[in-house]
């Protein structure tokens, strides 16, 4: 982000003015609804219509201006929303005949442009926003495996799995926007639970667009009923059992054996966004469209302590990391965060209101909050991009500090913090882990220390505050009034070092460095004064990183930021031979069959 810095006076009045003259106002449209400087063939004036009649006139807009939630904006011809599988098929049936470029979207939480149009495409886009196609299907009543469908988010589907004793597949950053399944599958995210590797399964149902364009319905979900008898069995019943399933099909619905993967000390990555692995769905990144999806539940644990750990220096919580928390795949945390000093001093300045509105409304409720924002920030008035941010600097203060005590005096002394939860999944793991941190503190009597939160207040805010660090970095950087920039790296498993960047070409007022420390993934927030070539930095900092092994992006997707391998690029360009769907992701062409 760049922003420039203005007095609270200027911002008030010109945003507010701004405001209600950008929402009074009208701009003269296009032909045909759409920033895409081409002209509409019969076939793309006709589908509105036929769109409208197939899902709802309710669940079709035009001419739809979406920005990102960090970066992307564009104009999408037509959003349309699915209630059902059949519908999301037959959606994407009359886009591809219309030959018009086609755009999978959940909660349009990505960070790397993916989720929304760009402007400079052959073709006008539709977006298929998969939102209200949400069922959650637990197979049997104490499930070991949940079908998702696209539109399902993850926290809806992680409340569900609690009411039957069980954990979900997948747990991020941001939870609390209710990031959708399908995303997840199609990014392979991570999150923060090491234990169960990133978002992944071979147990799906999706579609393809041919080189024809004709529409293939792709089944693994393993179920007795096949392809389009499956969709219209999943769209009609509202529970599922194991006597649904076909017992020959024995693909995984979660990542084989990460816990052995993650505890090998290795020179190699433990996860990243290029991997090739498993059926089409996973990493597409939009290159077909996930109808729904299998997942491994999990057990949940009997008792879970959150304990935060400070070391004087960032190899130490490496030696802490690697004999505590992942000695062994038997007995392993259950999360093991990281975050440095500067992030510390970003969220605390930046991220006390975030805090308190989960804490007061709950993870649910903050989606709408999230959706306003983001709708304010695309309104085309002066300062509507920040004004929203330069609030939640402004009154930051107003606030008392996020963190308990016992913490906050540790981020006093201390410059490297860990988040750890040890949980009981087999009797005695817990006081295992405690005895083998206790030993380790021992060792390091100056240099460690940590702190059990015993009360839930006290362990939920040091949740939050780590959770809330990506969101509150944007209000930091408007808040300074500089720019910012977000990657996600995975350095091998041996790295214990941060990477050596070009800083001398590129100066960094702050670098904010925070990680799923189990896997050694990476998230790094940079401010640069606004005089700084920050894409040219960007590309800089991937070849430093690249440099020692590393593999960038790692979790939140290549986007329109980042060029895809040439292995990765073609298997996209396998899966959707045409170019109809997300075209320009990864560093692949715009055009039409990828001329």
């Amino acid at each position: 982000w760049k922003a420039s810095e203005y007095s609270r006076e200027t911002l008030l009045a010109a945003g507010t003015l701004g405001l209600f003259c950008g929402i009074a106002a009208t701009r003269p449209p296009k032909s045909h609804g759409c920033d895409c400087e081409v002209e509409l063939t019969e076939a793309q004036k006709k589908l509105p219509d036929e769109l409208k009649k197939l899902v709802g006139a309710e669940n079709v807009s035009s001419n739809v201006k979406l920005r990102g939630s960090r970066l992307g904006k564009g104009t999408a011809m037509l959003v349309a929303k699915p209630r059902s599988l059949r519908e999301a098929l037959r959606t994407l049936e009359l886009c591809a005949k219309a030959d018009v470029a086609v755009l999978p979207q959940g909660a349009n939480t990505s960070l790397t442009g993916g989720s929304v149009p760009r402007d400079d495409c052959d073709r006008p886009f539709v977006i298929i926003n998969m939102r209200k196609a949400k069922k959650i299907l637990p197979v049997g009543s104490s499930p070991e495996l949940a079908l998702c469908f696209a539109g399902a988010g993850i926290y809806q589907l992680q409340s569900e799995l609690q009411k039957r004793s069980r954990d979900s597949h997948s747990v991020l950053g941001s939870i609390f926007l209710n990031p959708s399944v399908a995303a997840g599958v199609s990014y392979g995210s991570g999150g923060t639970q090491i234990r169960k590797g990133p978002a992944f399964t071979e147990r799906a149902l999706f579609c393809r667009v041919k080189a024809d364009g004709e529409v293939e319905l792709v089944d693994t979900l393993g179920l007795k009923l096949k392809g389009e008898k499956a969709l219209d069995f999943l769209d009609s019943t509202e529970t599922l059992t194991e006597a649904d399933l076909d017992p020959s099909c024995k693909l995984p619905a979660s990542w084989p054996q990460y816990r052995q993967l993650l505890t090998k000390l290795e020179d190699k990555v433990s996860r990243f966004n290029a991997d090739t692995t498993g059926v089409d769905c996973n990493r597409s990144e939009g290159k077909v469209l996930i109808l729904a999806t299998l997942h491994d539940t999990f057990p949940m644990p009997k008792e879970v302590k959150t304990v935060w750990a400070s070391c004087k220096d960032i190899t130490l919580a490496h030696q802490l990391k690697r004999e505590v928390c992942i000695s062994s795949p038997e007995k392993m945390a259950k999360s093991c965060e990281y975050i440095n000093k500067a992030t510390y001093d970003a969220v605390d300045q930046s991220g006390r209101i975030l805090i308190k509105m989960i804490e007061l409304l709950g993870m649910m409720n903050l989606e709408p909050l999230w959706n306003l924002k983001l709708f304010i920030e695309s309104v085309p008035v002066p300062f509507s991009t920040i004004i929203c941010d330069k609030f939640l600097w402004w009154f930051n203060n107003i606030l008392p500090k996020s963190l308990p005590p016992e913490l906050q005096k540790l981020t006093d002394e201390f410059d490297h913090h860990m988040l750890m939860e040890f949980a009981e999944y087999s009797d005695g793991e817990i006081e295992h882990l405690m005895s083998r941190l206790k030993k380790f503190q021992s060792q390091h009597p100056e240099t460690v220390r940590f702190h059990v939160c015993e009360d839930p207040w006290s362990a939920q805010r040091a949740m939050l505050f780590r959770f809330a660090v990506a969101p509150a970095f944007r209000t930091y950087c408007i808040g300074l009034g500089q720019q910012g920039l977000s990657i996600d790296y995975a350095l091998p498993k041996t790295f214990t070092k941060y990477p050596t960047l070009p800083e001398a070409k590129y100066p960094m007022m702050h670098r904010l460095v925070y990680s799923h420390f189990g896997c050694n993934v990476y998230h790094e927030d940079f401010v640069f004064d606004n005089k700084t070539d920050v894409h040219d930095a960007k590309m800089a900092i991937k070849k430093a990183v690249e440099a020692v092994g590393g593999k960038l992006p790692a979790e939140h997707g290549h986007g329109t930021e980042y060029h895809a391998p040439m292995d990765t690029q073609k298997r996209w360009m396998k899966a959707d031979p045409s170019n109809t769907m997300n075209p320009g992701v990864g560093g692949t062409s715009f055009k039409k069959n990828y001329l």
